[in-house]
């Protein structure tokens, strides 16, 4: 005997013919109104503005490529996150240090092409670098000769420097890349702090800057226990499955920072909406909403005229099967209740017309 469906049961997530789309629009759309700009400093990192509320869930949904505030939770192998001495090295391992944090100051001259910087000790003690470390990195930059000049000077030297005006101007672009040049640590990641955990047994990272491919490749991080807000990063790193969720984490926790009590069933049909083709795509008109089959769905969105001549020219059809265009044209559209269609048999109909 066939079992029969029973729509009113727990275990049926949702009737059949439900429109989910428009559901996750309208519970995603509805508290995002009610949002407002919302940054605050992070603990901690007093330099890492975290951008939250509405700016957020925009970049995501727009699938922007750089977030405002990237950052990083970054967790330790067993072995190391008891150990606060190790810890703190690998920290000193992550944050970048620029040449130019480490200056009392600086002198120019333009036109012999001649740069000297001032180290300071306190500065470089607090960092933990030596002079020779800076030495050693500068000199590795192109078009640059760099000597020292006595105890915490360094001479810079611009090759083919001279009096015209082209000359001049590259040699202070030169020494504009020496002085922000990153002598130590990971480039882009700005600060990073040392964090206790919970429980007061270990120590993890915060970070403001997210470098996901180079920080997992650190000895003693944990590499299955790295989280970065950054998603093309993820994707790169990780792969399509973990950017999707990471799309859904952070759709949902800056949702419920905002105390918008969305289901997560939303929230995770956006995120495979914007993954399914293997490729994270935006929300408009240069993601899901241009790439749609229909000619009428991409034409009510964004630029009419340009998808009804690209129809025309390649001879497209639209089958109607969507929300949009059946709207657009006045026709039921195949949702809830317009899934259905409705079948007479002539002898029954013959047993109407008679009665």
């Amino acid at each position: 005997m066939e079992k029969k469906l029973d729509l009113q049961s727990k275990n049926v997530n949702i009737s059949p013919g439900e429109a989910v789309g428009v559901l996750a629009a309208e519970s995603l759309g509805e508290p995002s109104t009610q949002m407002v700009l919302r940054a605050f400093h992070s603990a901690g990192i007093a330099s890492a503005v975290v951008v939250t509320g509405l700016p957020r869930i925009e970049e995501i949904i727009d699938a922007k490529k750089k977030p405002k505030s990237p950052s990083m939770h970054i967790k330790l192998e067993k072995g190391v996150a008891g150990d606060y001495e190790k810890v703190r090295e690998i920290r000193r391992k992550i944050e970048e240090v620029r040449v130019g944090s480490l200056l009392k100051g600086f002198s120019e001259d333009l036109k012999g092409g001649v740069m000297l910087l001032y180290l300071d000790k306190e500065k470089m003690a607090a960092y933990e670098v030596t002079q020779r470390s800076v030495v050693s990195r500068i000199s590795k930059m192109e078009r640059i000769e760099v000597s020292t000049e006595g105890d915490n000077t360094l001479k810079i030297k611009a090759i083919g420097a001279g009096k015209k005006r082209a000359d001049m101007k590259e040699a202070r672009t030169a020494f504009v890349n020496v002085r922000t040049a990153v002598v130590f640590g990971i480039k882009g990641i700005k600060k990073a702090i040392v964090q206790q955990t919970p429980d007061k047994k270990g120590y993890y990272i915060e970070t403001s800057g997210s470098e996901l491919e180079e920080v997992i490749k650190i000895e003693g991080v944990d590499k299955r226990h790295v989280y970065t807000n950054n998603i093309f990063e993820m994707l790169h790193v990780y792969g399509i499955e973990a950017a999707r969720n990471l799309i859904a984490n952070e759709l949902n926790m800056t949702m419920a920072n905002e105390g918008a009590g969305v289901s997560f069933r939303h929230i995770s049909l956006v995120a495979d909406a914007m993954t399914h083709k293997g490729i994270i795509m935006g929300v408009g008109r240069h993601g899901i909403a241009g790439s749609k089959e229909s000619v009428l769905a991409r034409a009510a969105f964004e630029e009419t005229v340009k998808h009804f001549i690209n129809a025309s020219v390649f001879g497209e059809r639209d089958m109607l099967k969507g929300v949009a265009e059946n709207i657009l044209i006045g026709k039921q559209v195949s949702v809830g209740t317009g899934t259905v269609r409705l079948s007479v048999r002539k002898e029954d109909l013959k047993k109407i017309k008679k009665a």
